[in-house]
């Protein structure tokens, strides 16, 4: 059985989903090491002593998955002494899911419009299509190549991924790092999951938010969907690897070109015996 806390989460006064990778067993017996993988949504309301946090855990690189609408809106704060780099999927599915009533009134609008004209399909699952897509795309692949080679760009690399609620573009990312480290898929989404619990409070409040805004209950369903953590969307992702690959692993040495020069360096860097 992997080490799992009680409560990975990292409590900040200014994210809700700031979790620690450290802790999970490796199919080899070795395990994750704490403090070094992390976790997030988006850091536009850190407190300083939030910033100090990261600061005092001696992050060294924030991994940015956020189209540029969703950092225009909510800028990052700056953490003195990190890496910053923004690699963007472009999924529109997990950045409706994720955006803010204020500054996604607009694409309400657009769905009840569709609603109304009948293209809003609620029999075909958005998120699970985008995760497939992250998988099988090719800028994708190559986007989440460079975040693997992000971290075995330095020994002493302290790394955050993070998107707006830190839930399928962050889930993948982090799926992806689990899978090359040797944890196993029953770990790895579990992990994924783990957005369920730390998510559910802000989405209720969003969802109360959104009925204030619409009565449509089609429309209301299409937005609780694309906001809610579910399991078949990460085996999505992982049964389109194995459909590619064979397994996760192949799929990260075979597709994305991680070789096995590089796992070795990247299971030096973050696991111990």
């Amino acid at each position: 059985m992997s080490e799992f806390k009680n409560n990975r989460l990292i409590q900040l006064d200014g994210t809700f989903n700031t979790r620690d990778l450290g802790g999970y067993k490796t199919e080899d017996g070795r395990m994750v090491k704490w403090g070094r993988l992390y976790r997030s949504d988006d850091l536009y309301t850190l407190t300083p002593a939030d910033v100090q946090w990261f600061v005092d855990n001696h992050l060294t690189t924030i991994i940015d998955f956020r189209n540029i609408n969703e950092r225009i809106n909510r800028p990052d704060k700056k953490i003195p002494d990190t890496e910053y780099y923004v690699l963007s999927p472009d999924d529109d599915t997990a950045a409706m899911a994720s955006a803010d009533l204020k500054s996604d009134k607009r694409k309400i609008d657009k769905l009840i419009a569709r609603k109304k004209q009948g293209t809003l399909d609620l029999s075909v699952d958005g998120l699970k299509e985008s995760m497939i897509k992250l998988v099988r795309d090719p800028k994708a692949q190559e986007l989440y190549r460079h975040v693997l080679d992000l971290h075995i760009a330095r020994l002493d690399a302290v790394v955050l991924q993070h998107c707006r609620g830190g839930k399928d573009r962050t889930g993948y990312g982090s799926a992806l790092v689990l899978f090359a480290l040797g944890v196993s898929e029953q770990d790895v989404i579990k992990d994924y999951m783990l957005t369920a619990k730390y998510n559910s409070a802000r989405n209720a409040r969003r969802m109360a938010e959104y009925e204030q805004y619409t009565d449509d209950k089609v429309t209301l369903q299409y937005l609780a969907n694309a906001m809610s953590t579910r399991k078949e969307v990460i085996d999505a992702g992982i049964s389109t690897m194995k459909l590619i690959a064979d397994t996760p692993l192949g799929y990260i040495e075979n597709v994305l070109g991680f070789n096995k020069q590089d796992i070795n360096k990247l299971r030096k860097i973050y696991l111990i015996n």
